[in-house]
């Protein structure tokens, strides 16, 4: 059965670690430094800070049920009737954002990789890989992050050495340079994209980890290790391209990559930064469509999601092609309304399920204590 799989908290850490990185790493620095200039990378310290936060809130709500998927924490909370309403806005959350993370894939290729390609095309065979994926299950996938963990590791760190010497010390500074306001916009974006969305994780944590007090430290180290890789690209993509070229460019970290040259032996490897944002990007895509498929199926009480994959992919496909009309507006959606978007299902319902189950906890307490 799918449902009753289980993960080790080696394999969380390293699913956390890649979804933290995925889409973040290539589009999140040219906005962080169009609000905070040279301060862009300060934003993201802040934020991964606040993210640590956020994953103890998590692990809380996680260990209110820790048999219970959080679908089923919301229905045990609120009810029946309320929590499959918030369950149905829940999965169209995690469903368009699994659509737009195809887009955000397809669109990359096509920009620079095969601009003779249709993005229909391109979205579709994303789509089939993720659909795929879903199908064979979470325990598979898991491991086949596990055989990419380590590539992927080298491959960042490989990158992140040669591009040191293309830096220059002066394009961070001053620091705060226009006080604490750019900055503080600039963390909010960065809250919105990399802390709020783990909240996705608590469909399988602590309920499909197989150690579970260990599973609450992986899910810390997966994020802070995360958030390190993040502050260290944002900051080298201020360091080498300079706070302006940053902000003015789609993919400020692949462009960097470009300008690398050891010894005129170690060149253009910018295929590396883009091979790692599309493992993580493909990590992020299936947990966002595993949790839609999932939640959607629970919804009607059906135990095996499998049957909904194709189905829904398919839609996937076809709301990917249509969900920004132009690369401007995927880009003024993640600035000005995403933020309300993702702190509505990582911020107020975590909130709301911790405070309600808790209420009723202490009701109960004084009604058996007055029986």
């Amino acid at each position: 059965m799918p449902g009753s799989f289980k993960i080790s908290s080696h394999q969380l850490m390293i699913l956390i670690l890649l979804y933290s990185v995925g889409t973040v790493i290539l589009h999140t620095p040219s906005p962080l430094a169009g609000f905070a200039k040279q301060d862009a990378w300060l934003a993201a310290l802040f934020g991964t800070g606040i993210a640590l936060i956020f994953v103890w809130l998590y692990i809380r709500v996680g260990n209110l049920y820790p048999d219970l998927a959080l679908d089923q924490i919301n229905e045990k909370v609120f009810g029946k009737l309320v929590g499959k309403l918030i369950n149905l806005t829940f999965f169209i959350w995690s469903f368009s954002t699994s659509s737009e993370t195809i887009y955000y894939v397809g669109n990359f290729i096509e920009t620079f990789w095969m601009p003779e390609t249709p993005l229909l095309a391109l979205n579709i065979l994303l789509a089939a890989v993720v659909i795929f994926t879903v199908r064979l299950g979470l325990e598979a996938f898991t491991r086949t992050l596990e055989i990419f963990f380590i590539p992927v590791l080298l491959l960042l760190t490989v990158f992140l050495i040669s591009i040191i010497p293309e830096s220059n010390i002066q394009n961070i500074q001053p620091v705060f340079e226009d006080g604490a306001k750019p900055v503080i916009r600039a963390t909010l974006f960065y809250v919105s994209v990399f802390t709020l969305s783990p909240v996705m994780f608590l469909m399988i944590f602590p309920s499909k980890v197989s150690e579970r007090k260990k599973g609450g430290k992986a899910f810390y180290i997966g994020t802070l290790i995360g958030g390190i890789i993040l502050i260290l690209v944002i900051m080298l993509d201020i360091l080498v391209l300079g706070p302006d070229t940053t902000a003015r460019n789609i993919a400020p970290s692949y462009t960097m990559a470009k300008k690398i040259n050891v010894g005129n032996f170690l060149m253009r490897i910018e295929a590396i930064i883009a091979t790692i944002w599309i493992i993580t990007t493909y990590t992020r895509a299936v947990m966002y469509f595993y949790v839609s498929v999932v939640v959607f199926s629970n919804i009607f009480n059906i135990k095996d999601y499998r049957p909904f994959t194709t189905a829904l992919g398919m839609i996937m496909v076809f709301y990917s092609s249509i969900v920004f009309p132009t690369v401007p507006s995927s880009g003024e959606f993640n600035k000005n309304i995403w933020l309300f978007y993702a702190a509505t299902y990582g911020l107020v319902m975590p909130l709301l399920l911790f405070i309600t189950a808790k209420l009723k906890n202490i009701i109960k307490k004084h009604h058996h204590s007055q029986q």
